[in-house]
């Protein structure tokens, strides 16, 4: 329970880091985007926070493919902690990672299920609908025209809407509906509210929606106006007709003039751009997502190469008794060095690799005198020196019983470090440490 605590909390690290350097790269790059290639390409850029957040999702590269390995030390995901009270280390490091689980799990329970409550309000109060002609859906309760749904996702117009504005204004304003429904938007405003509700932590991702919508809106825009160049006023003129207050609707697009008021009117006094701007932008920014995608993966820490498991370390309840002096023999003593032949000389044999240095722990008194024994399983970064950096207890049997004194010990030890491309690199280990009484 407490491994996939762990594993779920560094995944959530990972994705939260991911997506939040991937909203500062596209809130830094959406003016310059829209202002050089239009604001359909500025829109295509908020691909990279999911893009982000799936490359942050896949497996860890391997030594020797990650970009920056001196990240490792600095990465938060990996959940460990080095506090001298050795007790209190083992406590925070067995219950921390489930207590953050369950605040996780609730937060966004009830961020969820604020979104639901907008939506239903907002769908329960477009009252009946009935289809039209036309396959838009009509009823008395709908103010202003929007696109509902990501699974089914529909055009409500209100009922009356052919008589509030003029044929060519109320064309102009279905068009841009329409636009919403073949681009998927809706769809795209599904997948933004669950990455909200997963990452509810993270308040870029709540402060960068209005960007989204925007751009969102921006986009429709320039798609109908790319259909209708020489329409730009009464685009204009049903914007400023069309001056409701924005309600709540997560999943779903609303005609937003009112909230993007200022910026929609400024884009259709800017010039379109044409095919090929818009076509080198779009490999220029297919470019930056291929790269910022990588780097998402290739900067995470790499995982610890594959290697044998290390033999558990036994911890002995007392200290051997020294070895008693040997006996008297009667054998002859052997000939004096004068009179002895001397040996032939024989080469000292190389010395052996050193070998890890594991110090038994120390055996908990009350546990020897109770003749507990259990099993304790440290989690250790080892250091290019081959000292441990850090050390968590990511399992004990029995709980508390031996996590001090392991841990106590683990300080001590040293291991050969990992190698890569003939340097010594830092690792992750797992080391069992058994206590037996007998």
């Amino acid at each position: 329970m407490m491994i996939a605590a762990e594993t779920l909390l560094r995944w959530l690290v990972d994705g939260s880091l991911a997506a939040s350097v991937a909203l500062l790269l596209v809130l830094a790059l959406r003016l310059p985007l829209r202002r050089a290639f239009g604001a359909r390409v500025a829109y295509a850029a908020w691909a990279l926070v999911p893009l982000a957040l799936f490359a942050a999702a896949l497996p860890r590269p391997g030594p020797g493919q990650i970009l920056a390995p001196t990240l490792l030390a600095l990465h938060p995901g990996v959940l460990v902690v080095a506090a001298t009270d050795a007790a209190r280390t083992a406590s925070v490091a067995g219950d921390g990672p489930l207590l953050l689980v369950a605040a996780w799990l609730l937060g966004g329970m009830l961020v969820a299920l604020r979104f639901g409550a907008q939506q239903r309000r907002y769908v329960a109060a477009l009252g009946h609908l009935a289809q039209g002609a036309d396959g838009s859906w009509r009823g008395i309760g709908v103010e202003a025209p929007a696109v509902v749904g990501a699974l089914r996702p529909r055009i409500v117009l209100p009922v009356d809407f052919e008589a509030r504005h003029a044929a060519d204004e109320a064309a102009l304003v279905v068009a841009h509906e329409r636009a919403h429904l073949a681009r998927g938007d809706t769809r795209a405003n599904l997948l933004a509210v669950a990455l909200r509700c997963l990452h509810w932590f993270n308040p870029l991702l709540h402060l960068a929606a209005r960007g989204f919508r925007l751009d969102q809106e921006l986009a429709c825009d320039a798609t109908v106006l790319a259909r209708h160049p020489h329409a730009r006023r009464r685009y204009a003129d049903a914007m400023l007709n069309v001056q409701l207050a924005v309600p709540g609707l997560p999943v779903g697009c609303h005609w937003q003039s009112s909230q993007f008021l200022k910026e929609r009117i400024l884009m259709l006094k800017q010039p379109q751009p044409g095919a090929v701007r818009r076509r080198t932008g779009a490999v220029a920014l297919g470019v930056v997502l291929a790269a910022c995608s990588y780097a998402a993966w290739a900067v995470r820490p790499a995982a610890a190469p594959p290697e044998a498991p290390l033999p558990p370390v036994l911890a002995a309840p007392a200290p051997p008794a020294p070895p008693a002096p040997p006996a008297p023999s009667s054998a002859p003593l052997p000939p004096s060095p004068s009179t002895a032949p001397s040996p032939p000389a024989v080469p000292a044999p190389p010395a052996p690799p050193a070998a890890p240095v594991t110090p038994a722990p120390a055996y908990p008194a009350e546990a020897l005198a109770a003749g507990q024994g259990g099993r304790v399983v440290l989690k250790l970064r080892v250091g290019t020196d081959g000292s441990v950096i850090d050390a968590v207890v990511e399992q004990s049997t029995p709980q508390g019983v031996f996590d001090a004194a392991t841990l106590q010990a683990a300080r001590n030890w040293r291991f050969d470090p990992a190698q890569s491309d003939g340097k010594p690199v830092e690792r992750w280990i797992r080391v069992p440490v058994d206590f037996a009484p007998d």
